[in-house]
């Protein structure tokens, strides 16, 4: 049994490392070249809580609006979210969603030509956050 939950989270391990990666450039089909918002979702394997999608990448030379982050939890604990270069710390009670904003100005003045941010619960070290990324 216990074998049998490690393979199905190292299974959905991979899973995020390949396929987890939510970006976007420039798309000509979608108004403004980008998306409105980007939907992250909090999940739990038995004692293991991890972020989907693994990364976010944006750029910030074509973004016009806010960036909006929107947190659901699926699980049945609080978990937390939080990205330290933008002073983000929230509480997301079970079943609830929360929308987080980034200003244009915040993504402009943090970082440098390649920025990355680590997204993670700050209730719980073990769970497994994950990246926004901020193409210059």
């Amino acid at each position: 049994m216990q074998q049998k939950t490690i393979g199905a989270v190292l299974g959905a391990l991979i899973m995020l490392a390949t396929g987890g990666v939510q970006a976007y450039a420039a798309d000509p089909d979608m108004p403004g070249g980008e998306p409105r918002d980007f939907r992250i979702v909090i999940l739990s394997e038995e004692n293991v809580s991890f972020d989907l999608p693994s990364a976010i990448i944006v750029d910030e030379k074509v973004r016009q609006r806010p960036l909006e982050l929107v947190v659901a939890n699926n699980t049945k604990n609080e978990h937390g979210f939080s990205i330290d270069g933008f002073n983000i710390k929230e509480v997301v009670k079970p079943g609830e969603s929360k929308t987080i904003k980034i200003s244009v100005t915040d993504l402009d003045a943090t970082g440098t030509d390649q920025s990355a941010f680590r997204y993670y619960c700050q209730l719980h070290p073990g769970h497994i956050g994950g990246q926004l990324s901020v193409r210059r």
